[in-house]
């Protein structure tokens, strides 16, 4: 059996780092809003004398620093329902995955989580497991933080490490720019710089946010927007204050970096206008992508 899956990045619309846990991860209060732009997950399950994985990608070549072995997520998320599946007690199976990456890496739009999340719930249908959402969400917690966000997608609060997730209303179809610079940022060292002014800067306001997605109150949604890791990526990566300028000059309605960066985001108030910003823009040393807003 073979089929494809469509794993959809995410843009944090807010973004608020609480506090420090013991444990070393970050409670967090965001926002965040699947998009239209995604990888694609071909996935073939047969029955096998023992269990194997097997993952590889297309377009690797582009994405030279993703590693397509144990350590990826995908296998990961493939261990683990292989593992679910032997203790259901059933048949040894052969997966392999093909990733056809689209979501940049290093960027703050939970490529390796969608890509995680998207094997999670393509082996349950595919090996017939049965498994719940709120199951694949537990065993996705356990891969990443924003992996339980990308199983169930849409839009929602995520609280916690970002296990716990709050459907919000869709605030429709809302056309956005995504410019992603040549440096990528990992997640790890960005909360680390955060740690320095978690105590010191103003946080912005979740709340906020969530009452303007529940009120259907467009504009206060769009000034409702931020990132509060932002201060520590620009020291890592300057061209994240460019290029957030760069689409406010074409138009974007909002302009800000998305997760932990490097990718910033305009969003815009009409198809056209985006469009048009994103034909117009020409960012030095930047890769630039179109999308909108999505409930899957």
């Amino acid at each position: 059996m073979i089929k494809s899956f469509n794993a959809n990045a995410k843009l944090n619309l807010i973004l608020d780092v609480i506090k420090k846990r013991e444990d070393g991860y970050h409670d967090i209060s965001s926002v965040m809003q699947s998009i239209c732009l995604h990888d694609v997950i071909t996935v073939s399950a047969e029955a096998s004398e023992k269990k194997e994985i097997k993952v590889s990608c297309s377009n690797a070549g582009d994405f030279s620093s993703v590693k397509w072995d144990e350590s990826n997520l995908v296998y990961k998320a493939a261990a683990l329902m292989l593992t679910e599946s032997e203790k259901m007690g059933k048949s040894p199976v052969k997966v392999s995955i093909e990733v056809e990456k689209n979501i940049p890496a290093g960027a703050g739009m939970g490529g390796g989580s969608a890509d995680a999340a998207t094997v999670l719930k393509a082996l349950n249908e595919m090996l017939s497991l049965g498994l719940s959402e709120e199951k694949l969400c537990q065993m996705g917690a356990k891969l990443g933080a924003d992996v339980p966000f990308c199983i169930i997608g849409g839009t929602a609060l995520c609280e916690g490490i970002g296990e716990r997730i709050t459907p919000l209303p869709f605030p429709g179809p809302v056309p956005c720019v995504i410019l992603k610079p040549e440096v990528s940022l990992g997640t790890r060292e960005m909360y680390e710089i955060t740690d320095e002014f978690i105590d010191s800067s103003e946080h912005p306001s979740t709340d906020y946010m969530e009452t303007a997605l529940l009120s259907g109150r467009t504009r206060d949604f769009f000034s409702a927007c931020s990132n509060f890791m932002e201060e520590a990526a620009v020291r890592m990566c300057p061209e994240i204050n460019v290029l957030k300028r760069l689409l406010k000059e074409a138009g974007a309605e909002v302009s800000m970096m998305t997760g932990s960066g490097s990718a910033v985001f305009g969003l815009f108030s009409s198809e056209e206008k985006a469009k048009k910003a994103f034909e117009e823009l020409n960012p030095p040393k930047a890769k630039k992508f179109i999308s909108q807003f999505s409930v899957d």
